[in-house]
Formats: C-alpha cells, sequence, structure tokens
C-alpha cells in the first residue's frame, strides 16, 4: 500500500526502545479527542482512530515530551494504587499500544516547549447526553451533483452541476472547521468528485491538516495523469463503485464503455501502490453476479469489498420495480457472502455487516458473542451519533439517504453548533426501542446483535421512520 507523509518506515527506525528515564512523546501528527468515556487516538497515516478509556486517554496525554516513563508510572500508581508491578506492566503494554500505532517515540530528555494538548481536545462538558461525542468520527461529504455517469440507482438523481454549491474559500473553511472539531476521516463523494474543477486543490489543502482523506468514484475519471496529482495529497486509497460484470455494469451506470474504464482504473491505482476498496450497490438486476465481482476484486488486488443495498431514493424512486430487493433475496445474499467468505479466506476484506448475519443459527457460541453490541441500550446507527452527510450546497444531514432530515447550513449555522444541538440529529440519539414499529420491536436480537435495522430503509420504503427493517429477513429465518 501506498505510504506517504512522514512515511511509516522512517517513523519505525525512530527510537521504540523502554527505558525508565526516557522520555515516550506523541508524534506532532497524532490527534487525541477527549470524550466522556475518555477519548479518542488518531494517526491520520494508520486509521482508523483508536478509543481510549480514561487510564489510556490519561496515559497518553501524559506523552507529551514533558514526563519520564517513570514519572508517567508514578503519576498513574498515584491514580490507580496498584503494585508497583502491576503498574509496570499496565503502563508498559498501553505504550506499546501506541508504538504499533506509530504514535509515540523515545527521546533521551525532555522538550523545551512540550506538546500542547489543549489544541488537541474536544469538549463534551456542554453535551445533552453522556454518550453523545464531542464531534463525529468521520463525514462524507458530497463534493458536487455533477457526475459524467447516470447510475439508475443514483441516491441523489447526480448528473447536472447544483446551482449553489460551496466555492473554494467556502470549502477549504469547512476542512478548517473539521480540523478543529477532531473530525478524523473526510470522504470526498459525489456525484463524481473528480468533475470539480478544483478537486485537486482541496485535496492538497486537507492533506496539510491533521485528517484522513479518502475519495469514492466511479473510476472513469482515473488516468496516469490523475494519479500523478494524486502524489500531492495524503490519499492512501480510494473506492471504486462496481455493480456487475462487463455490460451489466454498463447498463447499471447508462454509459457504454464504464466497466472497462472502472476495471481499468482500478489496475492504475493498483499499480501506483494506492489500496482499492470495490464497493457494489446490490439490486435485484445484479444479485446473482456478486460473487464474480468479489473474485474479480481478487484477481485485480483489492484490500477491500463492501456491499450496499439498494434503496429507493433519488433516481432509484424512478427505477423501483426493476432494482427493489425483498428479504427473500436479502436472505440468499447473506448465505451467499458467508459462503464466499469462506472460499476467499483473508485475501480480501468482505464486509457482510449490512446482511443480517447474525441470523444465521450458529452453535459457536464465540461467533455469536463477536457480534454483541457494545451498549445493549443503544438503538440506531451511525447516522447523526457518530458521522453526518454533507450535501454541495452545504447542508448537514444524517446520512445520505436521510435529505428530508436537514440538521443545518454551514453557510447559516456553526457546525460545531449544528452537531451539538440540531434537532434534527437528536432524533435520531433519542430512538428507543418503544419507537420501533413492528416485528423490530420485539425482536430478541435488538440491542444484542443488531441496531435497530436500518431507519434510512423503513423510511424510504414505507414513509415511516420507525416502521420495521424492510429487508430484514428475521421473519422468513425458519
Amino acid at each position: 500500500m501506498r505510504d506517504k507523509g512522514p512515511q511509516l518506515s522512517e517513523l519505525s527506525k525512530k527510537s521504540t526502545e523502554i527505558g525508565e528515564c526516557r522520555v515516550p512523546t506523541l508524534h506532532s501528527f497524532i490527534v487525541l479527542r477527549k470524550e466522556h468515556f475518555g477519548g479518542y487516538m488518531f494517526n491520520p497515516y494508520v486509521p482508523p482512530e483508536i478509543k481510549l478509556e480514561q487510564i489510556r486517554f490519561k496515559i497518553a496525554t501524559l506523552c507529551d515530551g514533558r514526563c519520564t516513563l517513570e514519572e508517567i508510572k508514578n503519576i498513574i500508581g498515584k491514580d490507580l494504587e496498584h503494585s508497583k508491578e502491576y503498574i509496570d506492566v499496565l503502563v508498559n503494554s498501553i505504550i506499546n499500544s501506541f508504538n504499533s500505532q506509530f504514535a509515540v517515540y523515545w527521546r533521551e530528555e525532555k522538550l523545551e516547549s512540550p506538546t500542547d494538548f489543549r489544541f488537541l481536545h474536544g469538549n463534551p462538558s456542554n453535551l445533552k447526553r453522556d454518550r453523545q461525542l464531542s464531534a463525529p468520527l468521520f463525514v462524507i461529504w458530497e463534493i458536487t451533483g455533477a457526475c459524467n455517469l447516470r447510475c439508475k440507482h443514483c441516491l441523489s438523481d447526480s448528473g447536472k452541476l447544483h446551482s449553489n454549491e460551496l466555492n473554494t474559500l467556502e470549502a477549504k473553511k469547512l476542512i478548517d472547521t473539521l480540523e478543529m472539531m477532531k473530525v478524523f476521516n473526510i470522504s470526498f463523494s459525489g456525484g463524481e468528485p473528480l468533475i470539480r474543477p478544483d478537486i485537486f486543490e482541496l485535496l492538497e489543502y486537507a492533506s496539510q491538516k491533521r485528517i484522513g482523506i479518502d475519495l469514492l468514484t466511479n473510476g472513469a475519471l482515473i488516468t496516469k495523469e490523475t494519479i500523478d496529482r494524486l502524489e500531492n495529497t495524503n490519499i492512501f486509497h480510494l473506492q471504486v463503485s462496481i455493480d456487475g460484470i462487463g455490460k451489466t455494469h454498463d447498463n447499471f451506470r447508462g454509459i457504454k464503455g464504464s466497466y472497462e474504464r472502472a476495471v481499468n482504473a482500478i489496475k492504475l491505482l493498483r499499480d501506483a501502490n494506492y489500496g482499492v476498496a470495490i464497493s457494489s450497490a446490490v439490486t435485484k438486476q445484479n444479485i446473482d453476479e456478486i460473487p464474480k465481482i468479489i473474485d474479480m476484486a481478487d484477481d485485480l488486488g483489492a484490500y477491500s469489498y463492501k456491499t450496499t443495498f439498494f434503496m429507493p431514493t433519488g433516481r432509484g424512486k424512478d427505477n423501483v420495480d426493476d432494482l427493489i430487493l425483498t428479504p427473500r433475496d436479502v436472505k440468499k445474499f447473506t448465505f451467499m457472502m458467508i459462503e464466499k467468505k469462506k472460499e476467499i479466506g483473508d485475501k480480501i476484506n468482505i464486509s457482510c455487516e449490512t446482511d443480517y448475519p447474525w441470523l444465521v443459527e450458529s452453535t459457536d457460541k464465540e461467533i455469536f458473542n463477536s457480534l454483541k453490541t457494545e451498549d445493549s441500550s443503544k438503538i440506531g446507527c451511525t447516522a447523526g451519533n457518530s458521522s453526518f452527510y454533507i450535501t454541495p450546497d452545504g447542508k448537514i444531514t444524517p446520512c445520505p439517504f436521510l435529505r428530508k432530515f436537514v440538521a443545518g447550513d454551514i453557510r447559516i449555522k456553526d457546525v460545531k453548533e449544528i452537531w451539538d444541538n440540531s434537532p434534527a440529529f437528536d432524533i435520531f440519539r433519542n430512538i428507543t426501542r418503544g419507537d420501533l414499529k413492528g416485528k423490530c420491536s420485539g425482536c430478541k436480537y435488538l440491542g444484542i446483535s443488531c441496531y435497530g435495522g436500518c431507519r434510512a430503509a423503513a423510511l424510504a420504503h414505507t414513509g415511516d421512520l420507525y416502521a420495521e427493517d424492510p429487508l430484514c429477513w428475521k421473519h422468513i429465518a425458519q
């Protein structure tokens, strides 16, 4: 995979040998963000973010260049009142885990000007609920509504440039704000993001920040020249969408030759050492071709393959009869994906998270327990809880499929204020078991393996945000 920024190979050469009198110090690009449970540590060159409980977060803040290892152990020892042997093992293991993320290096002497973590901290003290994050972990940004293809399923009916899209200055200001909030990752999407004339200027600008960036593309505009321009950014991997093999993809995308261009893009990116994730929107038309797409992804050297189910929004509303899935289709797809994952093994990461894998009865308790949620009382997904979506004209919504829930407009209100206090976000942060209807309300998996299904799917299919998930196949599981 492409190695950029402060080269990880160079970072690994910095001294990592533990010594009681040595000074463990976080690299300047590491971001710490305080939360009610402790906080997060983020290395933009080794994503994703790491969740830290209180004691681990405190040790991270003590790695500011002011404290030797021995002094850190003394501070933690006073807090925990455990034996010296216990504290030695605990602190050493935690700092070694930071080492594995290329987050910390060792100095012989203390820094004259220690790292100031005040800028790096979030501020959760004014939040209305204990579990509300001080900022999203990631955002998806539809940087333009313009697109060179005419996909049947397009959730935003992309095609023409929107009349009031954020200009370059506004976009840069938004990037600044997201960094200040300690958002860890921006996924630049569209439309087709590479159509936007200033896209490379924005990617280069974001690359100067302590924030991870991804690019989601249909691949049709990827050329050697494109890749040369990406060299000036901190993009390490891209996601290319493939929705069928050959003519199936071309028919789905509305442009002849789009499959060949997408495959060529993946080859160009692979040869330039970029990591490539391939994604597919699963529909009635392509469900049987998904195994072939996975084989193709493996052959092309993709590191990841993920799927989403068709949602009747945007242009998709005009093609419902041709594309919509039934719960029985989803059940078939789930078993197909599980078998394919067994066949492929570790060669490629296949995401089955949206396929209701917990409905597959298994006598292996370890597998079932691994699916359990951290908080059995939590209902809802990342939308409005740990992420949000930005439209081309600066509106903020919980997710791409929930556009009617406008949380705010960045041209009118501060993004942090929108995140903290938007009534639209509160809807999704306050969903309870009692709000859910139909089969979801009394499901035995609720709060154990499932967060309550997809609320966007419920709304898109039924018009009711709290209806049962229309794609869940629990009722035909037996």
